[in-house]
């Protein structure tokens, strides 16, 4: 199997690891063949070199899943305004970092997916997502719930594709999201879920800036619907959280706290800041 060129704007599948392919072992060729990222330079980059070995370590065991996105599918979300602005309060809750000491190659972050318990709607359905982003790179779990507090949940590359990896309330998922700083943009993302040893990559050349922004948190609402009531989501907490510019690596929760409110000002979600490297969002009761 080779790598193949899938239908979305300049999306880039590879063959999965094989199930005794031992990263440390591979050559540059090898983890090409696979989209796997390249191991950096311990004198030149000490810490994204250690976090590349502790990432392979991890997935070394993981079922790594054959890719097919569903580039057809737009699944309803509340988007960031801008990857210069940053999450909007109306609908995001979380962290957001803007770098001043050069564009950002790197954010590694991991979080839960929360079991959601409905909040009365007019449409029926809440709608809610996780978000993680490097610039324009964005990667959600999106996430609804209906009256009979029935949850569904799936993995997004916004503006990319709907990825086949599974995922449900209580799943611990992790994303590392790589972008060159050169044209055409090149974009690698490892997307795994830890809970269930899984894991999917795949790289895009997105035609996108340089990074200057990270964020990660939670949204609700559909596109255009910001006003949509908020599911009620318990704790979602965020971890490991590394993230790389130029000059050297940051703390995502040094950045701004994002915190939810309502079109009348009400708090309707919280961000909670644990140390450099953790966070949670706590839902508000209204």
């Amino acid at each position: 199997m080779t790598t193949q060129e899938s239908d979305s704007k300049g999306l880039r599948l590879y063959p999965p690891p094989p199930k005794d392919f031992d990263p440390f072992a591979a050559t540059e060729e090898d983890l090409k063949r696979h989209g796997l990222p390249l191991r950096p330079d311990a004198h030149q980059q000490p810490g994204m070199a250690a976090l590349w070995e502790r990432q392979a370590r991890r997935y070394s065991r993981f079922e790594h899943l054959e890719v097919k996105p569903e580039t057809a599918a737009t699944a309803p979300r509340a988007s960031r305004a801008t990857a210069a602005i940053g999450p909007d309060p109306i609908e995001s809750c979380g962290y957001s970092f803007f770098s001043t000491s050069g564009p950002f190659t790197a954010l590694f972050v991991t979080w839960t997916v929360p079991d959601l318990q409905f909040n009365p709607s007019p449409t029926g359905l809440n709608h809610f997502h996780t978000f993680v982003g490097l610039g324009f790179l964005d990667v959600h779990v999106e996430m609804t719930v209906d009256s009979a507090h029935h949850v569904t949940a799936q993995v997004l590359a916004v503006d990319v594709a709907t990825i086949n990896l599974p995922v449900g309330p209580g799943d611990v998922i992790s994303g590392s999201l790589c972008l060159d700083t050169k044209p055409p943009g090149r974009a690698n993302y490892v997307l795994a879920n830890e809970t269930r040893s899984q894991t999917a990559n795949f790289a895009v050349d997105t035609g996108f800036p340089p990074a200057v922004t990270i964020d990660a948190g939670v949204g609700r609402g559909q596109l255009n619907e910001p006003f949509n009531p908020l599911a009620r989501f318990g704790v979602v907490y965020f971890d490991e959280i590394s993230a790389y510019p130029s000059g050297g690596p940051v703390s995502l929760t040094a950045g701004d706290a994002i915190t939810m409110v309502d079109q009348h000002g009400a708090v309707r979600a919280r961000p909670v800041r644990l140390n450099d490297y953790a966070f949670k969002t706590v839902f508000v009761a209204p």
